[in-house]
């Protein structure tokens, strides 16, 4: 009886093994379990294909990639640039030996080849990769000989106010390994050729373009004079009323007509030209309708007295600011 319940208690156990075995084998895997990265040059016959990094997909593109110089001689340098490398997770600037350095785009990368030579800019995404080649050509004798020529340089126009801008405008240059521009104002700055560029000179300058080949130089210069604006008018002349006369009228008619001559700056606008008429004994015995005045000029205005002035010994007219300040006055004896 012991030997049956021995014998039955490790069947049990070997039942509850395989079972056990069997739900392990077919658990599906867990949400949170990464899936598996395969690296690039797995022995497996179908390798997963490298993440791409920065959202890019496909092939890299590159804007535009120059030389410059691209024809030298040995020991001169050229500099290599290059715009953006789109699409990409990487990229590199390599040498002709194939080594790689990483670049930021856009940049640029100065060379000095002793010998013809090709560099690439590469772009890289995930398993794509572009190279787009750039040559340096070296010639072993000079690239130019004797003296450069300045086909052409102007300046359009030639004369301009101070404020305002100009062209200045150059045609090819031939014969030449390097070619500045500048001014009698501040330095220069290589240009290439032919080329243009708009000035904004605030007095009358030179303009100079020079061009070298192997030290031995030519010069081309153009002028472009500055009008600065006239000097501001004078502050006007102080307000005056220059003269008070009687125009018409008797003193038994119903009304007095009197001429008076004035300046007026400006001062205090608008301004009105009044005047007023006194007896002997400082009293006002009129007073004439105003009129508005103009600046800056001298001018005559007829004032009216209605009725005549009774008693009149003197008329005094005035220029009367929108204050009611009395800007000028002028008395005369007047009956």
């Amino acid at each position: 009886m012991k030997f049956f319940t021995r014998a039955m208690l490790l069947l049990a156990l070997v039942v509850l093994a395989g079972v056990a075995a069997s739900q392990t084998t077919l658990a599906a895997p867990r949400n949170d379990q990464a899936p598996l990265a395969v690296a690039l040059g797995s022995p497996l016959n179908a390798p997963a294909p490298a993440p791409n990094a920065q959202g890019c997909s496909g092939s890299p593109s590159l804007q535009f990639v120059t030389a410059n110089p691209s024809v030298t001689v040995p020991g001169q340098v050229s500099t290599i640039s290059w715009g953006l490398v789109g699409n990409a997770s990487a990229a590199f600037f390599q040498w002709p030996n194939g080594n790689r350095q990483g670049i930021g785009t856009p940049g640029s990368q100065q060379v000095n080849p002793t010998q013809t030579t090709t560099y690439f800019i590469v772009g890289v995404c995930g398993n794509n990769q572009v190279q787009w080649p750039i040559t340096v050509t070296v010639q072993n004798s000079p690239v130019c000989s004797g003296t450069p020529q300045i086909t052409s340089f102007t300046a359009n126009p030639t004369t301009i106010n101070n404020g305002q801008s100009t062209t200045l405008s150059w045609g090819s240059v031939n014969n030449a390994d390097n070619v500045q521009l500048s001014s009698s104002t501040q330095g220069g700055s290589g240009v290439p050729t032919p080329g243009s560029v708009v000035v904004a000179p605030n007095q009358t300058t030179t303009y100079f373009l020079t061009a070298w080949c192997q030290g031995v130089s030519a010069q081309a210069q153009v002028q472009v004079t500055v009008n600065n604006p006239p000097p501001p008018p004078p502050p006007p002349s102080g307000n005056q009323v220059t003269s008070v006369t009687k125009n018409g009228g008797l003193s038994n008619a119903n009304s007095l007509v009197v001429s008076v001559g004035y300046f007026w700056n400006g001062e205090d606008a608008p301004a009105t030209l009044q005047a007023r008429a006194f007896n002997n004994a400082g009293n006002v015995v009129g007073t004439s309708n105003g009129t508005r005045i103009n600046p800056n000029q001298n001018l005559n205005a007829n004032l009216n007295f209605t009725p005549y002035p009774p008693g009149m010994a003197r008329v005094s007219a005035c220029i009367i600011g929108s204050s009611g300040t009395e800007l000028a006055c002028n008395t005369v004896n007047m009956q």
